[in-house]
């Protein structure tokens, strides 16, 4: 028998290894999603795609048997793939870890076999030329200046399958020429959804939102988007060669002619056919759309014009390029490439560098925008060093020729950068314009994507902040200054950007800023920031926080509805002072929401609405129940959103009546509401449904409804509004058939809401029939005046309307 010491762990270590094991476990369950798949926190929704099918395809279960833990470890990956790659439950995660994913409890349990992670999943990632859109991107993508085919595919359709290696040739043939794009309907159902697709695949034309419904192979495909470029090439011969190359809008610009076919030829004869060392008809179109603006595309027929080409010592056939028209005697330079693609990007390598600003230039530049009213708005590409310009930026100058363009090199001054806020993440575009300040590009470097940003960011005030303007002058100056705290990388945040442009042109009496989080890590954690994008509106010098904007109108609205609030934020002793200890004659109506619940978010651009709607009526307010938990424990509000009525007639907390509604819509809080405001209509129950109305000698108006009926609750306001109109003609009343359900079934309800008049009995003590009659145009607009010719023109004496038979 061995000793006791040899047999038996000492107890001291015994418990020193459990709370290891503990804190190990814990660790693991806690460990971070984007650890989890390897990313970066400003990964974009390609970056996590990717990340976790490399994870995927080593730790799926079907490739791990013999790991009893396989598919838990799964599991967590791909609960860190699923919350990810949601731009929404990523905004959640962000700002409060897991604790925000409560709702979401037990939704990642399932998962793919690996054959799908291996043949279907992330079907167009690797594949430079197409671009794979989701919802956060979307709108902004397509909608914009350039021509988009966009293939709308399921991983689960064999149709999409067959189709894909199609498409990826023919985004190859037209790189350049269009935008081709591809959408994951089994990730993006909404946005299908949205944007009409009912099979699959299914091709878009956008911005115009039209159905490819041609042959989907490559010749067709790619003959139907040369069709939908609008593009200019010039035929040239003899007649009116010196008229087009050197008229005025003409002489000073770059030029590529295709010479088809050998001068030898007879004068007069066509060439029907390209001759090799020139460009056919489609790959001219191409071209044109590839070097849109910025160099024209001419033909010459050398049979038919055999004099025009034997005099610039064209021999045979080629293409040539000319810086100007005027080089045209010089021969120009001859390319030998076949590709349009190549030849447009050996076209590019010719034209000039933009100029580059020194130091002093580029801040005389910006002193100039800021006091002058006469200088042009500048766009600048600051690169890392010199060489690091790219080909499209020699577009620019022709897209932008109201502006000045011009590049820099942050080697020569990294101090200069550094004050713009500029970063490690170059090349950055940015536009300076008239009045100081300056904003970036965040989107693709793409000539005509730069063009359309520095366009629209011409009248908007949205400029770019860092630590030197924090506290002054955004938070101590007293002024009301917008901030947008982002990370370039982030989907939602690209998406919003352009929204807060807008804003920011239509809200003149407000500052709008951006903050780059990836730059200025120390400043929005000292920010209290957590999740991208977050908007902070500093409203002298308090912070209100959202995290949940869609657009520029919404936006504006939360900026209106801050400075002039009509929801009122209840701390513990303004809730105790307000709604506890209220007046007798004050109705209160209070949202208890968490921050990073889903609803609650979804509804506070509704309750602000509603606040508005009320107009004073009664008194609207909200709590934050994460950062007054105490209050919401204390109320026994035990989820969210939570909203509750402390009617008039009442103090205290202990009376309240819940908002139970399907819907949480404006106009079913407002028919909720008037449950509790004094109303001209009167409410009927079984009891005195047939002495107050059937044998009423007055006219009455009823409503059937039901309160779990979101159509119902809606229409309360209308009918508040035709009650009001019609008082002293009409009575007004409703009966809740759920409450009353042999009364409305006796009137022969049908349907919610149910109107019907009743016009009143002749003879008092008399009985009107149950069903009345029937009332289908229910709008105010239709029945105040349909009532008011009916019975304010023909009352007798009694008060009540004859009886026109």
């Amino acid at each position: 028998m061995g000793s006791p010491t040899s047999s038996r762990m000492p107890w001291k270590a015994t418990i020193l290894i459990a709370i290891i094991l503990v804190t190990l476990v814990g660790m693991v369950h806690s460990e971070d999603f984007y650890e989890l798949l390897g990313i970066e926190r400003d990964a974009d929704a390609k970056d996590i795609r990717r990340a976790f099918k490399r994870l995927a395809l080593t730790m799926h279960p079907d490739k791990n048997q013999h790991d009893p833990k396989a598919h838990d470890k799964f599991v967590r990956i791909n609960r860190a793939y699923e919350v990810l790659k949601d731009d929404e439950l990523r905004k959640k995660y962000d700002r409060f870890g897991e604790e925000g994913l409560k709702e979401q409890k037990n939704q990642w349990n399932r998962y793919e076999s690996w054959q799908f992670y291996k043949t279907e999943f992330g079907l167009y990632d690797e594949d430079p030329e197409i671009v794979t859109l989701s919802k956060s991107d979307f709108e902004q993508s397509v909608f914009g200046e350039d021509i988009w085919i966009v293939n709308f595919y399921s991983p689960r359709c064999h149709h999409c399958h067959d189709l894909a290696p199609t498409w990826r040739e023919f985004a190859k043939e037209v790189e350049g020429v269009i935008r081709v794009g591809a959408v994951n309907c089994w990730d993006d159902r909404p946005l299908c959804t949205a944007q009409g697709v009912k099979r699959f695949p299914t091709l878009f034309v956008y911005p115009k939102h039209e159905e490819y419904t041609g042959t989907r192979t490559l010749e067709p495909l790619v003959k139907f988007a040369l069709n939908l470029i609008d593009v200019t090439i010039h035929p040239l011969w003899t007649g009116n060669f010196k008229k087009v190359l050197f008229s005025d809008e003409s002489k000073n610009q770059p030029w590529l002619i295709s010479y088809c076919g050998s001068p030898t030829g007879t004068e007069g004869e066509t060439s029907d056919v390209a001759s090799v060392g020139c460009l056919d008809r489609d790959d001219q179109r191409k071209l044109a759309a590839i070097l849109n603006k910025v160099v024209n595309i001419g033909s010459v027929d050398c049979v038919a014009s055999s004099q025009l080409c034997t005099k610039l010592k064209i021999d045979e056939s080629t293409i040539r390029f000319y810086q100007k028209a005027k080089e045209i005697t010089k021969g120009g330079k001859e390319l030998e490439l076949e590709q349009p693609k190549q030849i447009g990007d050996e076209i590019l390598k010719q034209l000039p560098d933009l100029s580059t600003f020194t130091s002093s230039q580029l801040q005389e530049a910006r002193h100039d925008l800021e006091v002058k009213g006469d200088s042009p708005p500048v766009v600048t590409y600051f690169m890392k060093q010199s060489g690091d310009d790219d080909l499209e930026l020699k577009k620019l100058p022709h897209l932008l020729t109201d502006m000045k363009v011009r590049k820099f090199n942050c080697s020569t001054d990294q101090a200069l950068c550094e004050d713009l806020y500029l970063g490690t993440h170059l090349p950055k575009v940015a536009l300076f314009r008239k009045g100081g300040g300056h904003e970036f590009h965040h989107g693709r470097l793409f000539a005509q994507d730069i063009a359309a940003f520095a366009r629209s960011g011409l009248n908007s005030r949205l400029r770019v902040l860092g630590p030197n303007d924090f506290p002054d002058p955004v938070i101590s100056s007293g002024e009301p200054w917008f901030v947008d705290f982002f990370s370039p990388h982030c989907p939602p945040c690209r998406q919003l950007l352009p929204e807060i442009r807008k804003a920011a042109s239509r809200v003149p009496y407000v500052n709008f800023g951006t903050v780059d989080c990836t730059t200025h890590q120390a400043l929005c954690s000292q920010q209290n920031i957590r999740s991208y994008p977050t908007t902070v509106f500093f409203n002298v010098s308090k912070p209100h926080i959202n995290v949940g904007f869609s657009n520029s109108h919404a936006i504006q609205e939360f900026i209106e509805d801050t400075i002039n609030p009509k929801v009122v934020p209840l701390s513990q002793s303004l809730f105790d002072r307000l709604v506890k200890n209220r007046a007798k004659e004050d109705l209160w109506l209070v949202d208890f929401y968490a921050p990073w619940c889903g609803p609650c978010q979804a509804l506070m651009p509704e309750w602000r609405k509603f606040a508005k709607k009320l107009n004073g009526t009664a008194h609207v307010g909200s709590v934050d129940c994460i950062e007054h938990a105490s209050l919401c424990q204390q109320l026994s509000v035990n989820s969210y959103p939570t909203i509750r009525a402390y009617p008039m007639g009442h103090t205290g907390t202990a009376r309240f009546s819940a908002y139970n509604g399907w819907n949480r819509d404006v106009m079913s809080l407002m028919g909720w509401v008037h449950n509790f405001l004094p109303s001209s209509v009167e409410v009927i129950t079984q009891n005195n449904f047939r002495d107050r109305v059937l044998r009423s000698t007055e006219p009455w108006v009823i409503d059937f409804y039901a309160p779990w009926c979101g159509p119902c609750m809606s229409y309360m306001p209308s009918l508040e509004e035709v009650a009001k109109a019609l008082k002293g003609y009409v009575r007004f009343g409703k009966i809740d058939c759920q409450s009353f359900q042999s009364t409305c079934m006796q009137a022969s309800i049908q349907a919610y809401p149910s109107l019907r008049i009743y016009k009143g009995t002749e003879t008092k003590g008399y009985s009107q029939n149950w069903f009345g009659e029937q009332v289908y145009q229910k709008e105010p607009q239709y029945l105040i005046p349909f009532l008011k010719q009916r019975y304010t023109k023909n009352l007798d004496g009694t008060g009540h309307a004859k009886d026109e038979l």
